[in-house]
């Protein structure tokens, strides 16, 4: 795996971002608690000075100077003493008790080098108060070691919790970026397989339903309607190369045995006419072709108008009854139910689309069969209904008779180019009709759902 498409990822980015927002806040807490930390240490050995001053105060009031000496002498061992610095020093600045060597610059509570007996030659950082008692300096002090220890552990712990924070953080996106990559690089190779022809090959899709597993159902589903697709193309193209065939060759013989007609002078007028005839076949499909592909690629809707179904119904029954009737066939129109609003459309194409499934119901239905059409009103919308008793479609096939070319006769010597579904399916999809094809039982019941009108 390229580790550096795995730095590059998003979820790194974002963690190394993270990383550094962590980094950042901490540093900011740190320095807030290390002030805090240290001005509320302070602010104990200032309470903790302040008792002692006030407790050698009073013993000083009590007993003078020789009482105040007396008891620093008494303080000061090592035990006692440990951190803790005090002495008391002469107006001349001589040293009258205690472990402090030499007397400090006076002043309130500070921080201050003191030399202390016990410590060595340097001078150490201590907090000291010194008190003027009369002609008496009082100096305490303490060791600023705890302090300091203190703030060393705050801030290795703070620097602590940020580098482990941070690392935390760029494993986990390391990590995830990583996942994620595993899964383009899947995205990736499916993809090329499918550019090399493969159309059987999907993206795996893991149930943790991430965003790529997300974009992955999506792609496989467009991958499902590209195979469809590619099948459909191989199929049609087959079909089509059949069905131009045909009448090419039969023009193609006609045309030979019109030219050996007047080779013999004879008359060769039935020969044409057959040419005619083929050649007048094959311009059919191709317009049909090319009307689908109109219809298909048009998205305008200029030309729409509203009109009403009841009336080109009427039409369209009173046109075809009597070829029904030819046929041994029946075709009524049952009348509407409801009130049926007006339908918005091109009404070129919507009597077209009519016709063709009238025309399909009359050529494919036996004798006797009895064709019926109703238009009512469903949910607001205009429904037209076309119900036969012929032999129906099967319903494994009822999802391909709109593919172009398709046609239920698979040696395909069944007249008709199979465009007129075709072309039905194209107008439905370009005027929003929802086409349902159901079982008459016997026959066929097709259901055209017009949407509302505002």
């Amino acid at each position: 795996m390229d580790r550096a498409s795995v730095f590059s990822g998003s979820a790194f980015h974002t963690a190394v971002y993270a990383s550094l927002a962590v980094v950042a806040t901490l540093a900011t807490t740190a320095v807030l608690a290390f002030f805090f930390v240290q001005q509320t240490l302070e602010q104990e050995i200032k309470r903790q000075i302040g008792a002692e001053q006030v407790m050698l105060r009073e013993i000083y009031d009590k007993g003078g100077e020789a009482a105040l000496i007396r008891t620093i002498s008494e303080i000061n061992n090592p035990v006692a003493l440990s951190r803790r610095a005090i002495g008391a020093f002469g107006a001349d600045g001589l040293k009258l008790a205690g472990n402090i060597q030499t007397a400090p610059d006076p002043g309130t509570f500070k921080r201050s080098e003191l030399m202390v007996a016990g410590n060595g030659d340097k001078p150490q950082p201590y907090y000291v108060q010194t008190t003027l008692l009369d002609e008496t300096v009082l100096v305490i002090g303490h060791d600023l070691s705890l302090v300091s220890a203190a703030e060393r552990r705050l801030i290795f712990a703070l620097v602590g919790s940020g580098l482990i924070a941070a690392v935390s953080i760029l494993t986990i996106g390391y990590l995830a970026s990583r996942k994620s990559l595993r899964k383009l690089s899947s995205l990736e190779t499916t993809l090329d397989l499918v550019s090399q022809g493969d159309t059987v090959v999907r993206v795996p899709v893991t149930d943790e339903n991430e965003q790529i597993d997300r974009i992955s159902r999506r792609v496989n589903s467009h991958l499902e309607r590209l195979s469809s697709l590619m099948a459909t193309t191989k199929s049609t193209a087959a079909a089509i190369a059949h069905d131009l065939k045909t009448p090419l060759s039969r023009a193609q013989l006609s045309l030979q045995s019109a030219i050996a007609m007047i080779e013999k002078k004879q008359d060769p007028s039935k020969a044409i006419g057959s040419i005619e005839n083929e050649l007048s076949r094959l311009n059919q499909i191709f317009d049909a072709i090319l009307r689908i592909s109109r219809i298909e690629l048009s998205t305008k809707r200029g030309e729409f108008t509203r009109f009403s179904l009841q009336s080109m119904l009427d039409d369209l029954a009173e046109t075809f009854a009597p070829m029904a009737e030819e046929r041994g066939e029946t075709l009524s129109l049952i009348g509407t139910r409801g009130s049926p609003l007006a339908v918005l459309g091109d009404e070129r194409m919507v009597r077209q689309m009519i016709v063709n499934l009238i025309q399909n119901a009359i050529d494919h239905g036996p004798a006797g069969n009895k064709i019926e059409i109703a238009l009512f009103e469903r949910d607001g919308a205009s429904v037209i209904e076309l119900a036969d008793h012929g032999p129906g479609i099967p319903e494994k096939e009822r999802a391909k008779v709109f593919d172009p070319f398709y046609r239920l006769d698979s040696s395909r010597t069944s007249g008709g180019s199979g465009l007129g579904l075709a072309l039905v399916k194209a107008i439905a999809d370009r005027h929003g009709v929802r086409i349902t094809l159901a079982d008459n039982a016997p026959g066929l019941r097709i259901s055209l759902a017009f949407p509302p009108v505002e």
